[in-house]
């Protein structure tokens, strides 16, 4: 019989077996298990709120290719939750530990006190409630298991006591067991049935404009080179979600542009033009196809997915592939035959040529305040050949993903939906990626969301690079604004715009290295000084309130 182990070693023993070299938490949580962590070499890092610890696991999660995890305690929980949210919406394997009071403590109005598991229900592959230290064998692995496979996504586990106290130092009887397969993903790489790899291969011979899309589920795989091979041998245009971008060399010839709302009008009329569409890792939703409108639903469809219940999911007659995005591109090579649609991609490429016109117009203007398109190509031109850039949602979203170029040497990561992640999710990419340059591009009304954490980077030595494209304004806001304020014009300025703040100023305050850019000239000398300053950088960029994101092209 073996002997007993107290719950914090096991906790602690279990996470570092399956790789964990940092936690991101707000202090009061699992404090003897931190306290452990002090002596493995695990580093910790102690946030200013849970919503930015969940942001940094996240970021973390999808640099390392595995698990990140954040904690806190029961009053946190909640706002924990917010950042779990986020790596649903992204598939990213985020683990969440909480803390709760004991069973006799339940349902009897006590402080702090809330039922944790259904604000995660919604949020989470696994989501398990924690009352003995005996269950920790089971729950800590199936935490792993159910985060890596398939589709990753977060788990949560709610611990007795509202710091985790009673798990801690309750026993063990169980040794602790890591099942390294599980400690990254994809786990398992699994084949598509050779049948349906058949019958994709087919369908691509006869089309005669077959476009290749490439979303998340692609990144995750790993399958960049896989598609771009395909797409030579086949002679097919390919475009990318946001979340696809730098899969393939956005100079390559065969690259029609990032999709969707979010994206570019040469990828949208490629698509729409096309007479099948093969989308690989991406779940069809409503941005990715502007609302089931790119493609066409009557449109020949090859769907590719680790997940069976996205196969045909918004496509219902789509050849479906179930397997891992880089195995079955790599099925579907070897069965394609070689072919050259010449016609069709000298037309994909007319409408790639003809939306980065429009584009350069913009971005070659020197007027001050500089227009976000030229900041956008102040930074391609400086972004170092390894570097992470990654970017918050809504307008920052749409401004680096159409008009930054980048290629597979360099990674893009973008918000799922969630204003104000970038900042904390790129602290959390630099944890697992010390040796290479992050950039974070975010907007002022994002990083005022998070901008505490520049004391969390600078405590810890997290040196990122942040660019602020401060334009003093959600200017995302102003459109629809305009219409709801249409008859009160004079009061549409005080509901979306802030007073000019300098956060050079603040970022100096908390130990960053900080500049203020105003002209675009300035840009890449900025970049490159901050990339060498040897702590946490961040650059206030002023850029053009007035400035619209290029308007994706809506089908009628």
């Amino acid at each position: 019989m073996s002997e007993k182990m107290p719950g914090y070693q096991f906790i602690a023993g279990t996470l570092k077996g399956y790789g964990l070299t940092h936690i991101f938490y707000v202090e009061a949580m699992l404090r003897m298990v931190n306290r452990e962590f002090g002596e493995m070499d695990v580093t910790r890092i102690m946030a200013h709120s849970e919503n930015a610890a969940a942001y940094m696991a996240d970021g973390y999660a999808r640099m390392a290719g595995k698990p990140g995890v954040c904690m806190s305690q029961s009053i946190g929980s909640a706002n924990l939750a917010g950042g779990i949210h986020e790596a649903w919406l992204a598939n990213s394997p985020v683990i969440a530990f909480t803390g709760k009071k004991p069973p006799t403590y339940q349902y009897r109005g006590c402080y702090q006190e809330a039922d944790h598991c259904l604000l995660y229900e919604g949020i989470t592959k696994f989501n398990a409630d924690v009352s003995e230290s005996e269950q920790l064998p089971t729950v800590l692995r199936q935490c792993f298991r159910a985060a890596v496979t398939g589709k990753p996504r977060p788990v949560h586990a709610d611990l007795s006591n509202h710091t985790g106290r009673v798990i801690e130092v309750g026993s063990v009887s169980q040794p602790i067991a890591i099942e390294s397969r599980y400690s990254q993903y994809p786990p398992f790489r699994p084949a598509a049935e050779q049948s349906d790899v058949a019958l994709a291969a087919e369908e691509i011979h006869k089309a005669a404009r077959p476009v290749i899309v490439l979303g998340r589920g692609a990144s995750l795989s790993g399958a960049g080179k896989e598609a771009v091979a395909l797409a030579e041998k086949a002679d097919i245009p390919v475009v990318t979600s946001p979340d696809g971008k730098a899969l393939i060399d956005e100079q390559s010839e065969l690259w029609c542009g990032i999709v969707g709302e979010y994206g570019m009008d040469c990828a949208n009329r490629t698509v729409m033009d096309a007479d099948l569409v093969i989308f690989v890792g991406t779940q069809t939703g409503d941005q990715t196809t502007l609302s089931w409108k790119v493609p066409a639903q009557s449109t020949r469809v090859i769907q590719i997915d680790i997940d069976p219940l996205e196969l045909g999911k918004n496509y219902p007659n789509s050849v479906n592939l179930l397997g891992d995005a880089k195995i079955v591109l790599g099925q579907l090579l070897a069965e394609t035959q070689e072919n050259g649609r010449p016609a069709w991609r000298k037309t994909a490429r007319g409408y790639v040529v003809e939306t980065l016109k429009e584009y350069e117009e913009k971005q070659n203007r020197s007027t001050l305040p500089m227009r976000p398109e030229r900041l956008c190509l102040e930074i391609s031109k400086a972004l170092p050949d390894d570097a992470v850039l990654v970017a918050d949602t809504g307008y920052s979203a749409v401004w680096s993903s159409t008009m930054l170029r980048m290629k597979p040497s360099q990674k893009y990561l973008r918000a799922a939906g969630s204003l104000g992640w970038s900042y904390p999710a790129s602290l959390g990419v630099k944890c697992a990626a010390p040796d290479r340059p992050v950039i974070c591009f975010t907007g002022d009304g994002a990083f005022y969301y998070h901008l505490n954490e520049m004391e969390t980077a600078a405590r810890n030595g997290i040196n990122t690079v942040t660019i602020i494209n401060n334009n003093m304004a959600l200017v995302q806001c102003r459109p629809d604004l305009s219409l709801v304020y249409k008859d009160q014009m004079e009061l549409i300025h005080e509901r979306y715009e802030y007073p000019d703040i300098d956060f050079a100023k603040i970022a100096e305050t908390y130990g960053c290295w900080s500049r203020r850019v105003d002209k675009p000239e300035d840009v890449g000398p900025a970049i490159r000084d901050a990339l060498a300053a040897g702590r946490p950088a961040v650059l206030d960029v002023r850029t053009e309130r007035a400035a619209e994101i290029p308007q994706a092209l809506i089908p009628r």
